[in-house]
């Protein structure tokens, strides 16, 4: 056991790099702090549970660590540590921004703009994945084909918010899709100004009969936006495929590699 985990930590230190580790636990101290004061104050920051939603998201900032103790053949664990740069950063903006602050309703287009990193982070997780099947498989691919699969695979994890949002409304009574605008203005602080700025309102029976379908539609919108941003990115830099970081590159060495040493053996 002992061993275990001295190879586990000697993982973590070895491919992590000491600013990633301080800015990761500075992040998680936020959230950490957002979380105590929920529960001792037991203030309802955002109409919903944020105590409930602060914690998932907390241990979401753990998904390098946790990964990390999957087994050693599981592709998870040859995951960059770089993705929680990004995806620490998300946590923190939809839990310690959205629910302790309640910036969803003191700033304008917050949620709009969340959805777009949002699936700018699942197209990003969508490369790591793929890059990770690389390795396990040990087959090359050109990064145009590793950066379209990724767009499909942030696709994918946005409309499966969708999903959840709907089947939470559905199901347990929830109002995620802001299917009662009475709901969404009383969250609001009782401005209407502050649940919607996407589409201007010029009637308001108009607005309120539409408006949980504009609401979705902004969404999809939204995450349509930050995908493709994200897939630019990964387009002209897919840092994963080239320089030093090459994993085509490594793949070939290894496999050149064991090539020649089936010959000396041979």
């Amino acid at each position: 056991m002992a061993a275990y985990f001295k190879d586990y930590f000697h993982r973590i230190f070895t491919n992590v790099k000491k600013s990633e580790l301080i800015y990761w636990w500075i992040l998680r101290g936020l959230m950490i702090y957002a979380l105590i004061d929920t529960l001792v104050n037991g203030k309802d920051y955002s109409g919903s549970n944020p105590p409930v939603q602060i914690a998932a998201n907390l241990v979401g900032m753990f998904a390098y660590e946790i990964i990390q103790f999957f087994p050693k053949k599981s592709k998870l664990r040859l995951f960059s540590p770089r993705f929680q740069n990004i995806t620490a950063l998300g946590f923190l903006l939809g839990s310690f921004g959205g629910a302790y602050l309640n910036l969803y309703y003191a700033l304008p287009m917050y949620d709009k703009i969340l959805h777009a990193t949002g699936t700018a982070e699942g197209v990003y997780i969508g490369y790591e994945y793929t890059c990770a099947t690389q390795l396990k498989l040990r087959k090359t691919c050109p990064p145009q084909i590793a950066a379209l699969n990724s767009l499909g695979f942030g696709f994918v994890l946005a409309s499966g918010w969708e999903l959840f949002e709907f089947t939470y409304d559905q199901f347990f009574g929830g109002d995620a899709q802001h299917w009662n605008i009475q709901n969404a203005i009383a969250e609001a602080g009782g401005k209407i100004e502050n649940i919607f700025q996407m589409f201007p309102i010029h009637d308001m029976e108009v607005f309120a009969q539409r408006f949980p379908i504009m609401d979705t539609m902004a969404d999809i919108v939204m995450n349509f936006v930050g995908g493709f941003i994200m897939f630019a990115i990964l387009r002209f830099f897919p840092y994963r495929h080239r320089g030093k970081n090459d994993i085509n590159a490594l793949i070939e060495a290894q496999a050149s590699a064991e090539k020649n040493e089936d010959k000396a053996v041979d």
